[in-house]
């Protein structure tokens, strides 16, 4: 299926990180609090935490004004225990309200990056295999684990903290006008200037962080590449090369993040600057009121500890500036990737498939790069029959567009010119998920899940053990799960490292048996096993398609003596069919394949 045909097309292109048009930030915004409205219960209870915090946050300044006023000023403190006790019980009051909000706070934000992570998995699993050709594994992985982590850091420290925020300052400016509007004006000042100095950084820090989660996406790209063809990196002493594309890499990154923390070193000092500045003037303005007897020792003191809960979030506003930053350029990501809509069409009316007669090519055309100007057609005007229970076999060169005929039948991929019929039904009127289960797919390269041989052969349907047991007497299976120290509960390992080729390919076929479908598929099944293991799969072969339609994509031709009709393709085209005497009678394209594939053997 992943074949030469589709390699030669599609070259390394990858999708880019890119946004062709920046989305607005409060669009961003907006679409992000979608994630939150399921859990409106819990955000009701957790501004009311907040509406408690910020009224908590007020209460000791007042209880300190009031304390020092009443008894302080007396010189004696005589009375002034159940202020002293209330001032404590305050302070426990707001330990247990705080506690209670990060909880809640961080609940939220893990449900409703739960909700995206599972979103974004049932999305990933609905795209089409060229939107996977053109995406690497390592970039589409930084998409749901680092990006969805970023936008838990958003809302657990920046999109609902920034409300908590806000209401404790809404709270601390109404006590401090209601108490002295002179010294409050004197704290307000600092708005104009923090409001400047925050639309710089916006400015400035908004691209970095941009370029480098587009960078760190790249290194996970590269790096799981890497991980997985590390034999042949090391078979061909890559190593080197390999290490300093990494280093290059990092590199990139390294400086798209020094401009990132370049950006919040300005940030930072310039915010503590104008809040101490203004501390300052604001002790300054108190003093000369106090010189002049306009307020009182009790007062300053509660305004100079009330400033220190306004200034709080005020200096915190670079980190949270530092968080939602880093998490709109993450979500500019993952909603490109939720937007993309490259699917396989289903119909609205589609039927579900069955196979009683036949499955047609009718003048199909396929051209992987359709959409591109002088994109090549790896299959052109192709025409013919696999009736129910035939054995139908594909013969070509490399890149003659064999594989891609399986890509079609199962819709991997659509026609761009004639259709596929299935007992006169097109393909394209067919539920995908009905149509594909009728297909039993063994490729030359056999995927395997970590888990257990079991796990492996049943995937996620019902375990019926009679049916096991048929399925591995039928596979050739059997003796080697009597070989195993734990049969069918032996643990394969990461991509079945556990098992030779040659025991994945037998693992393929009971698999495919134990789905019970109507077609088998076979593309190159035995290219890369030795010769015992290829006499197991053609006897495995032998008995199952006598039952079944099969249709094998050959690459040995002795495989394929007995197919009830061999199709050879050359350039995209059908250009012989018959069986292998009548081919060979009529010495054409099939007649010199086989020649050149009998001189091979002899010289080996």
């Amino acid at each position: 299926m992943w074949d030469n045909d589709r390699m030669s097309e599609q070259g390394a292109f990858f999708q880019s990180d890119r946004a062709g048009e920046r989305p607005m930030r409060h669009a961003l915004l907006w679409r992000l609090a979608g994630y939150l409205r399921p859990q409106w219960r819990a955000l009701l209870l957790l501004f009311a935490l907040m509406g408690l915090g910020a009224f908590l946050e007020v209460l000791p300044s007042e209880m300190t004004l009031r304390l020092i006023n009443r008894f302080m000023g007396q010189g004696t403190l005589k009375g002034s225990a159940p202020l002293v006790a209330g001032f404590f019980g305050v302070l426990i009051a707001g330990f247990v309200v705080s506690f209670a909000r990060y909880f809640m706070l961080a609940k939220v934000g893990q449900k409703a990056m739960l909700d995206l992570r599972v979103q974004l998995f049932q999305h990933l699993m609905g795209r089409s295999t060229d939107f996977f050709h053109r995406n690497p594994v390592g970039r589409l992985m930084t998409r749901v684990t680092s990006d969805v982590q970023n936008l838990n850091e958003m809302f657990a420290s920046g999109f609902v903290a920034i409300v908590g925020d806000a209401l404790s300052l809404l709270a601390i400016v109404a006590w401090m006008f209601w108490t002295h509007p002179g010294m409050a004006t004197v704290a307000l000042v600092i708005l104009p200037f923090l409001l400047v100095a925050t639309e710089f950084f916006r400015r400035r820090a908004g691209e970095a962080f941009r370029e480098t989660q587009r960078r760190y996406a790249s290194i996970n790209a590269f790096l799981q590449e890497q991980i997985s063809g590390m034999g042949l990196v090391q078979i061909n002493s890559q190593e080197k090369h390999s290490d300093a594309r990494f280093q290059t890499l990092n590199e990139d990154y390294f400086q798209a993040f020094l401009r990132t923390i370049f950006a919040y070193a300005v940030f930072f000092p310039v915010v503590e600057f104008i809040t101490s500045s203004t501390l300052a003037a604001l002790i300054f303005y108190a003093g000369i009121k106090l010189k002049a007897g306009a307020i009182t020792w009790g007062l300053l003191l509660a305004f100079i500890q009330q400033s220190s809960r306004f200034f709080r979030p005020i200096r915190e506003l670079a980190e949270r500036y530092n968080v939602m930053q880093t998490a709109l350029a993450s979500s500019e990501r993952i909603f490109r990737l939720l937007d993309n809509q490259e699917q396989i069409p289903e119909a609205p009316d589609a039927k579900e498939a069955a196979l009683a007669r036949e499955i047609r090519f009718e003048d199909v055309s396929f051209a992987y790069e359709a959409y591109e100007e002088g994109g090549r057609q790896v299959v052109r005007g192709l025409s013919g029959v696999i009736p129910k229970g035939h054995r139908v076999a594909v013969v070509g060169h490399t890149g003659a567009g064999k594989s891609t005929l399986i890509n079609l039948l199962m819709r991997f991929y659509d026609v761009s010119e004639g259709r596929i019929t299935i007992d006169g039904a097109d393909v394209r009127s067919l539920k995908l998920r009905s149509l594909r289960s009728l297909f039993g797919l063994v490729l030359q390269d056999v995927f395997v899940f970590s888990g257990t041989l079991r796990d492996n052969i049943v995937l996620d349907r019902p375990l019926e053990e009679a049916r096991l047991a048929s399925v591995l007497e039928q596979s050739q299976l059997k003796d080697l799960v009597g070989r195993l120290p734990e049969g069918l509960d032996t643990q394969v390992g990461e991509r079945g490292q556990k098992l030779s080729a040659g025991e994945k390919q037998l693992l393929a076929f009971a698999r495919m048996l134990y789905l019970e479908p109507a077609v088998l598929l076979l593309d190159e099944a035995t290219a890369n096993i030795d010769s015992e293991t290829e006499s197991k799969i053609q006897t495995v072969i032998e008995r199952v398609s006598h039952r079944l339609t099969t249709f094998t994509i050959a690459h040995r031709l002795s495989t394929i003596r007995e197919a009830d009709e061999i199709w050879v393709m050359d350039q995209g085209q059908l250009v012989e069919r018959g069986t292998h005497d009548g081919l060979i009678a009529q010495d054409g394209v099939y007649a010199k394949l086989v020649r050149l594939q009998f001189a091979d053997s002899e010289a080996a």
